[in-house]
């Protein structure tokens, strides 16, 4: 069953916090240890997540050490500090979430592509303090007197107005992925389908939203504020959020063994399928009609034996979409579409290896001929597949 919500606790019970953050660290652990059954990407989140969690539990217990615990604390205008956690903690929480209906969108590009602005902003303010002394400003009239004439807060302003559109951008982007979730999901029936819906992402991500208003009050209204609100990050925001990501585990699991009991024939879901593809698995319709057509273009046009080529040119050439393609590969392999892919290089090189009219040919050509663009990538998946070098293979068969 799915966790439906979250027993809070306060940070002057520190009782409840140990044992709350224990049950956080013994969940996390469990992910670890049965790391082998959940996908790559949510396990990378998950270590993610811990390392963000003790850096910033690290930061400010180090920042009490040195200055004391106060009972208020004061900030400026537009606070870079609060500016780099904000929009660091807005991207990392968008993104996270994302992951679990979507893990496509999350690369490492899509993420830099969001969090450049980010990163330009916190150079350009290095830089510009480097030219002239930051100031601090606690008031809207002291802030128009020096915008100005000061170029550090000039650009710790702009930071601000831009992180309020990454706010409205990271709602938006997660809100018509779920919403993609939800419509495909609906194309489904059945008892378990209301576990899938993976309603506990709402509340997580408006949880995590809270958060990113509630930073972005402190921007533009400067002053004393509580010292506990940042330990309420610490002690209540990271352990709940904790407790409702590793739901995930559970109805990924669920799911994965629905789909092997539903049909034993299957194979088993490749470990890359996000939720998405998993319910792919279970809308059987034309997947096999799909993968006879993969198998016939694959075999006419061989596409993959140029470099250069790309899924979504056979995406294309099918007129379907990845996942819907990827879903009909795995419920025939039990591989992705990549793997799939990759393995057909592998066996049109092996082949080549054996022909006697490539004796003379080297390992790199025989490489390029088989799609590859670096002759380290074909060493690496020709040895992970055939559990020999390409040269011990070709040398074996020559002697049999």
């Amino acid at each position: 069953m799915l966790s439906n919500g979250y027993t809070g606790f306060t940070h002057t019970n520190k009782r409840h916090y140990y044992r709350n953050m224990s049950v956080y660290i013994f969940r996390s652990c469990l992910l670890q240890a049965d790391g082998a059954r959940i996908n790559p990407k949510y396990r990378r989140a998950c270590h993610f997540f811990i390392a963000a969690s003790l850096i910033i539990a690290a930061g400010h217990l180090a920042e009490l050490l040195v200055d004391g615990f106060g009972v208020y604390r004061s900030l400026d205008l537009f606070s870079i500090l609060v500016l780099v956690l904000a929009s660091s903690q807005a991207l990392m929480f968008t993104f996270m979430l994302i992951l679990l209906f979507d893990s496509r969108y999350v690369t490492f590009a899509n993420v830099m592509k969001h969090a450049a602005p980010s990163l330009v902003f916190i150079l350009l303010y290095v830089v510009s303090c480097c030219i002239e002394a930051d100031v601090c400003v606690y008031s809207l009239a002291e802030w128009r007197a020096c915008v100005v004439h000061n170029l550090p807060l000039a650009v710790r302003t702009l930071f601000g107005v831009t992180y309020t559109v990454q706010l409205f951008v990271y709602v938006r982007l997660f809100f018509r992925k779920k919403h993609r979730y939800i419509t495909h999901l609906k194309e489904l029936t059945g008892e378990c389908i209301s576990k899938l819906e993976l309603r506990w992402t709402m509340r997580a991500f408006l949880y995590a939203l809270s958060i990113g208003i509630g930073a972005w009050v402190l921007l533009v209204c400067p002053g004393p504020i509580p010292e506990f609100s940042f330990s309420f990050l610490i002690v209540v925001f990271y352990p709940a959020f904790a407790w409702l990501y590793t739901n995930y585990h559970y109805t990924y699991e669920m799911l994965r063994r629905f789909i092997v009991e539903q049909d034993g024939k299957l194979p088993q879901p490749p470990l890359e399928a996000d939720m998405g593809d998993l319910i792919c698995y279970l809308q059987s319709g034309d997947s096999n009609h799909l993968f006879e057509e993969l198998e016939a273009y694959l075999q006419k046009e061989q596409p993959y034996l140029d470099y250069n080529f790309k899924r979504d040119d056979l995406i294309k050439a099918l007129g379907t979409n990845e996942r819907n393609l990827s879903a009909a590969v795995g419920r025939a392999t039990g591989l992705t579409l990549q793997n799939y892919l990759l393995r057909l290089r592998i066996r049109h090189a092996m082949d080549l290896l054996l022909l006697p009219d490539y004796a003379n040919h080297t390992i790199e050509d025989i490489a390029g001929a088989s799609g590859f663009k670096a002759m380290r990538t074909f060493n690496r998946n020709f040895r992970e597949l055939v559990k020999m070098t390409p040269t011990e293979f070709r040398r074996q068969k020559s002697v049999l």
